[in-house]
């Protein structure tokens, strides 16, 4: 019988579904699963052989189209040869797993694989043919929150939003509250609160000393210990060292960026003479939302890039996104900034044609036919979609397919978007309608608090959750993609 894998779950749902024979469970490197009235359990560890019909350089490829990830969670760059041969056999080893098993299904509990363990489960996927199912967190949805089940068949190239009806939860009241606060210039309510403590060069160095202080205290309390760890998680962090570089990297970037902004007014006046400009909404990197969501556009000079050589040969304006500016924070610790912000990219930004703007400049109502938006994957493309205007989202978010969201080659392409005034504008009703049904009885209780860190801690949420859980698995193969 065919299994749904479901990827390190919470301990309730370990327990829910441990002993039931259409369902397996992967964590601490192995899977485990009920045969024949017994617990059986399937190391992940390295494969005695592999297999003729592997196809090795498929999971090669992957594993180097991964390599963002590598650079934002690894340290010891002098051991990536090595750990990608250890990859290399985990996935092998993982995908013959999921054929032995006959997994037709993987469950993960996050909304993308963005940490280098899961995007090795995601190769092994990707390898044996098994569907893969993330659960998104929604913005529209606060107090509790919910997730909506997004489907891949091989990558994150092809992913949509799942058809299946799995709760009673509309969402139109929802996306016309999120609509109404995007116009009362509110930020997102979900979004995380930029604070001085965050955004504190001085409070970051502190951070990292306490860093090192720790390294110390934990080598001299563990120096007899000897711990075996899966090679898999012989990948070490950046060191104490190390992240003080990328501290001082993203300081001094930023410090550029800061002293080559054009005011408000000079914008205004190069609007004057230039008429409509592309305005890239950069994001805050790095993050899920541009790797590997971005797809094949997960860094803002290959979006700059491809305009290039789309054609446009305009200038560019770049707004830099706020949260760059965050060193350390209570949520995400080390934000990581400095690995992907230094003087030499806007050097070469600049080189471009691109021309910086202050973060907080606003894109207002009598510039709205001027300034034309350019994210990756940014939640503007779903303000705008909402509000009756075009964006160009370069990458694969996952509203791809919404009312005036359109991709690079469309927006400058030939004919594209951006040169003809008249598209960028549109009902704002069809925006408010697609994403009211998109998520119409589609979503479910965000109860573990994914994407968040918080669960809601309430019975009756996880109950809901629990129920609508079992809707998604129950219901999964008879609605496969969002008509």
């Amino acid at each position: 019988m065919s299994r749904i894998l479901l990827v390190e779950p919470y301990e309730f749902l370990e327990v829910q579904y441990s002993e039931s024979r259409g369902h397996a469970i992967y964590a601490q490197k192995a899977v485990v699963y009920w045969s024949n009235g017994t617990r059986q359990c399937a190391e992940v560890e390295y494969p005695n052989t592999v297999s003729s019909e592997t196809d090795l350089e498929a999971i090669k490829t992957k594993i180097a189209w991964n390599m963002p990830l590598w650079s934002r969670w690894m340290g010891e760059a002098d051991r990536y040869e090595d750990y990608r041969q250890i990859c290399l056999l985990f996935v092998v080893r993982m995908a013959e797993v999921l054929r032995e098993l006959d997994v037709k299904h993987v469950i993960f509990f996050t909304g993308v694989a963005h940490h280098i363990e899961y995007s090795l489960i995601e190769a092994a996927c990707q390898i044996s043919g098994a569907k893969q199912i993330y659960l998104y967190p929604m913005p529209f949805f606060t107090a509790p929150s919910r997730l909506l089940p997004m489907a891949q068949h091989r990558s994150i190239r092809d992913r949509h939003i799942l058809g299946t009806l799995v709760s009673s939860k509309a969402a139109r009241d929802e996306v016309l509250s999120y609509r109404d606060n995007y116009l009362a210039a509110k930020p997102p309510q979900l979004n995380e609160k930029i604070d001085r403590v965050a955004t504190s060069y001085q409070n970051a160095l502190k951070q990292v000393l306490i860093l090192g202080l720790k390294t110390m205290a934990k080598r001299i309390l563990r120096h007899n210990t000897k711990v075996n760890p899966h090679p898999v998680d012989q990948q070490k962090d950046y060191n104490w060292l190390s992240m003080l570089n990328i501290v001082k990297h993203q300081k001094i970037a930023l410090d550029y960026y800061s002293s080559h902004m054009l005011d408000e007014s000079s914008v205004d006046q190069m609007l004057q003479n230039s008429g409509t400009l592309p305005i890239i909404y950069a994001h805050y990197q790095p993050e899920a939302s541009t790797f590997p969501e971005g797809g094949d556009y997960s860094s803002h000079l290959d979006v700059v890039i491809a305009m290039r050589r789309l054609g446009y040969s305009g200038k560019i304006l770049y707004k830099e996104h706020p949260g760059s500016w965050i060193y350390y924070s209570r949520v995400i610790g080390f934000s990581r900034v400095g690995l992907c912000r230094s003087v030499e990219y806007y050097r070469q930004l600049a080189a471009l044609g691109c021309l910086f703007v202050d973060p907080s400049y606003k894109v207002r109502e009598h510039r709205l036919q001027e300034l034309f938006p350019v994210t990756i994957t940014g939640s503007v493309g779903i303000e705008r979609s909402i509000t009756g205007m075009a964006t160009c989202c370069a990458g694969v978010p996952w509203f791809k397919g919404a009312p005036g969201v359109y991709d690079l080659t469309d927006t400058f392409g030939d004919g594209g978007v951006f040169f003809n005034h008249q598209r960028w504008r549109f009902d704002p009703d069809q925006g408010i309608e697609w994403f009211a049904q998109a998520l119409a009885q589609r979503t479910i209780s965000n109860y573990p608090g994914i994407g968040t860190g918080v669960s809601s801690g309430n019975a009756t949420e996880k109950t809901k959750f629990l129920n609508e859980l079992d809707s998604l698995m129950n219901n999964m193969g008879k609605s496969e993609v969002l008509a």
